[in-house]
């Protein structure tokens, strides 16, 4: 009967191992997620970044062009006032 509380304490500690390896087996795969995860993120931010680039260049370009028909107006209306 003494010795009871040893099979109750080895029992426990199997257990307690095999928890263990469950546990870092979840990890190695959490951790292999979490790096999948940061590369699409950084992947993603850098295509956000280059179709900001993109619309911002675009932007200046209508920009530009709106600046010139409307510089080509003035122009025109000038005309009409000197006539």
């Amino acid at each position: 009967m003494k010795i009871a509380w040893l099979k109750n304490l080895e029992a426990r500690v199997h257990e307690a191992a095999a928890r263990l390896r469950e546990l870092r087996a979840a990890n190695r795969e959490l951790t292999a997620e979490r790096d999948e995860l940061k590369d699409r993120v950084q992947t993603l931010e850098r295509e956000l970044a280059a179709a900001r680039g993109d619309g911002a260049g675009a932007w200046e370009e209508e920009r530009r062009e709106v600046r010139q028909r409307v510089e080509k107006l003035v122009a025109h209306l000038e005309s009409l006032l000197e006539g």
